[in-house]
């Protein structure tokens, strides 16, 4: 038995084992290709859908700024009508305010004071005129301050004429208008209705 050669035995076992070894990495070299290119192809994908979405975020916030730019817009056309209309209220409450003032002044009027100007400058109406006495002028101021729609009356000048036979003095008279018709007599007014309603 001592003779038996194993030489060829060995090295077909060797080239079977070196086949084998051959073999699996070629299995191991397959598969780890393989899985590179799955994980190179899913990171591909995966970038391919975050550019898809960032696109979209982008063409989305493009839609947005400009539906914020058309709310801005929008905004300040509604602020300039606001300020329209409000100059339009203004004029509505307003335009009666002359024919109030001359009414009121007529009201307030008493025996002994003349007019001879009227000047009214937004909620400022200056009288000049003639009054017989200063009495005459101080109960028409008193009139003024329980009127509706005129107050704070103040005296700028009082000259006293030079003709001893006319007694009048000429007097310069600056007042307030209350563009509501808001003053004392507004109370009177409206228990007034009232009582020719029943």
């Amino acid at each position: 038995m001592a003779h038996i050669n194993l030489l060829p035995w060995r090295e077909a076992q060797r080239a079977r084992l070196k086949q084998q070894y051959l073999l699996i990495l070629a299995i191991i070299a397959g598969f780890t290709l393989l899985v590179v290119m799955g994980i190179s192809m899913w990171l591909g994908q995966m970038q391919e859908n975050q550019r898809e979405r960032n696109q979209y975020l982008q063409a989305e916030i493009l839609n947005l700024d400009i539906q914020i730019r058309e709310i801005r817009e929008i905004k300040e056309q509604k602020q300039k009508l606001l300020t329209r209309i409000d100059v339009i209220r203004q004029l509505q409450q307003q335009r009666h305010v002359p024919v109030q003032v001359m009414n009121e002044l007529a009201r307030v009027m008493v025996p002994g004071v003349y007019l001879t100007q009227v000047s009214v400058n937004g909620s400022a109406v200056s009288i000049q005129g003639y009054c017989d006495s200063n009495n005459h002028l101080a109960s028409m101021m008193r009139q003024v301050e329980s009127a509706r729609w005129l107050s704070e009356p103040k005296v700028h000048q009082i000259i006293a004429s030079d003709n001893s036979e006319l007694r009048e003095n000429a007097f310069k008279l600056d007042m307030v208008v209350l563009p509501l018709g808001d003053g004392p007599l507004e109370a009177e007014d409206e228990l007034a209705a009232i009582a020719r309603g029943r």
